[in-house]
């Protein structure tokens, strides 16, 4: 049987979803061969294009499906290197999670995400992006605020500013070269979201995750509670038409009410880690990650 080729930056990174990938592919029959974005090379000539893992030449007629647990890196070193393999398989017919999304947005930090958010009608938290100070303290906010960095993850750049001093403290503190960066949003003050895995275009199911103690934030990474979701339709047909929208095969569709009930996308993440997922749904992720790989499963 053809195998499976998962690539992340280091070793650690992604280790439990690896290793469940591993362990349920083996379940199946199915090779599952990790390798370093690093550990890749290209051979470009009158030959054709060729692509080497460590050093060997990838038979592309052993390979059923490509996921990349790591979109690239901060400084984008392995964007080309991933794109170019995307392109490479397409014209050998072998399936990329992911490829549509990656191909059309290199990078797809929270303000692009927001744009192809606004510009497909999908309903969003009202958010401002501002490039000079002045104009965010001549901004009349209402309070309390969230402050996000476009590139952050697992809710560590969130910043809820409570009134007019943290403001001009915070924005004094920080450069104005990297105001850009940043999103504004409204505070929805109801201490929990969901999040929604979407494997091969379909959500497969829901957890909530709720903030503990003072913490507003409700990331699992942060110590926020999880407990399985029973998803409605609407919220269903939410995340199946983001996940479209962004050419997603696979990821994570963050939705968060208000106190009336409306759903809002927060954002997407197309690699999104399973574990606390896993643990609160009882829901076999890599099993049907496994199956998509397999399948060739392309939209």
């Amino acid at each position: 049987m053809k195998k499976i080729i998962v690539f992340t930056l280091s070793a650690v990174q992604s280790k439990y979803e690896v290793g469940r990938l591993k362990k349920e592919a083996q379940k199946m029959g199915v090779e599952v061969s990790h390798y370093l974005y690093n550990e890749m090379g290209f051979e470009f000539g009158s030959q054709g294009e060729k692509v080497f893992l460590r050093g060997e030449e990838l038979d592309f007629e052993q390979i059923s499906g490509i996921w990349f647990r790591v979109a690239g890196t901060k400084s984008g070193k392995y964007i080309s290197a991933r794109n170019t393999l995307i392109e490479i398989c397409k014209s050998k017919g072998v399936f990329c999670v992911n490829n549509e999304s990656y191909l059309k947005w290199e990078r797809m930090d929270k303000i692009l995400q927001h744009g192809v958010f606004g510009l497909n009608e999908i309903p969003i938290v009202e958010t401002r992006i501002f490039y000079k100070k002045e104009d965010v303290l001549n901004y009349d906010f209402e309070y309390p605020v969230i402050c996000k960095h476009a590139f952050g993850f697992q809710g560590k750049s969130v910043v809820k500013i409570d009134n007019r001093q943290k403001l001009e403290a915070y924005i004094y503190s920080m450069e104005e070269k990297n105001l850009g960066m940043y999103l504004w949003q409204k505070f929805l003050p109801v201490g929990w979201d969901l999040r929604v895995v979407v494997v091969g275009g379909r959500a497969i199911g829901g957890m909530k995750r709720s903030a503990k103690g003072s913490e507003f934030r409700s990331n699992f990474s942060l110590g926020g509670e999880v407990e399985r979701w029973k998803l409605s339709e609407e919220e269903i047909n939410l995340a199946e038409k983001t996940a479209r929208v962004c050419g997603l095969d696979y990821g994570g569709i963050d939705i968060m009410k208000d106190k009336q009930g409306n759903n809002f996308i927060l954002e997407v993440n197309r690699a999104c880690q399973y574990k606390g997922f896993e643990k609160a749904t009882g829901i076999n992720v890599a099993k049907r990650v496994v199956r998509m790989l397999t399948s060739g499963c392309n939209k």
